[in-house]
């Protein structure tokens, strides 16, 4: 029964990442650890999330190409950031830690939602190799910290990158790099000892549909709806993990 709500978390959590471009792992990290052990859903989603990011890459990059500078330059910050995340994740108690990340992560959505809307568009991010390296160091860090790298490229990307369809194939290539990058880093510090394989048994079948009602929904908004969207997905990721972490 379990593995049920498995798939129903898989579903939601991939359609809604096919319609934002983001967020899935945090929405599968969020709900699972709930009972699973959280430990356990940080290292064993990652082998969904790749897979999932992996569709959404097969079922878009006909229509987009990824920004290759601002990928680049994401990825170089990564590395770093999701070394150091993993070497926390298997260290200390993150609590206090994850708190935190969840106010940052509020704040940033605000802004984002801000320059969106216009009040805060005179000081919007741009293209730059120091901005690229710093949002890809911090979502490095988040990732490997607690599976939830999303926010600060997200960001980042939604402010410096004009078109929908550039940006969500942009941030999934990122994300295919930093998962990666973050299985190596596990293995490296023995994380495999966390891999539950019967948790990554539904997404062959429910994550590709997933991803499919998300893309056939976000192609029924216009780009600044879009836009405000993704500026409100991260505010309310950022409420939703200060919540979790208040009250557990």
């Amino acid at each position: 029964m379990i593995y049920l709500v498995d798939s129903l978390v898989y579903l939601i959590a991939w359609a809604f990442q096919g319609f934002t471009g983001f967020g899935a792992g945090i929405f599968i990290v969020g709900v699972l650890s709930l009972y699973h052990d959280p430990r356990d859903v940080v290292v064993s989603s990652t082998v969904v999330n790749l897979f999932g990011v992996s569709v959404i890459l097969f079922m878009t990059l006909k229509r987009a190409k990824p920004d290759r500078f601002i990928l680049a330059t994401l990825i170089a910050g990564s590395v770093p950031g999701i070394f150091l995340g993993s070497e926390v994740l298997f260290g200390i108690d993150r609590t206090t830690l994850r708190l935190s990340i969840g106010l940052f992560i509020v704040v940033l959505g605000i802004y984002d939602l801000m320059v969106q809307g216009g009040p805060f568009s005179k000081i919007s991010l741009r293209r730059s190799l120091p901005a690229g390296i710093f949002f890809g160091f911090l979502g490095g860090f988040f990732a490997g910290l607690v599976g939830m790298g999303g926010p600060p490229p997200v960001v980042y990307l939604n402010q410096t990158v004009r078109d929908p369809a550039t940006f969500r194939v942009t941030i999934n290539a990122f994300f295919a790099s930093n998962i990666a990058l973050r299985t190596f880093f596990y293995i490296a510090e023995d994380g495999l000892r966390s891999f539950d394989p019967l948790m990554i048994l539904p997404a062959p079948l429910v994550v590709p549909l997933g991803v499919l009602l998300g893309l056939v929904a976000s192609s029924l908004i216009g780009r600044h709806t879009f836009k405000k969207v993704v500026s409100l997905s991260v505010l309310l990721i950022g409420l939703a993990l200060v919540i979790r972490e208040a009250l557990w």
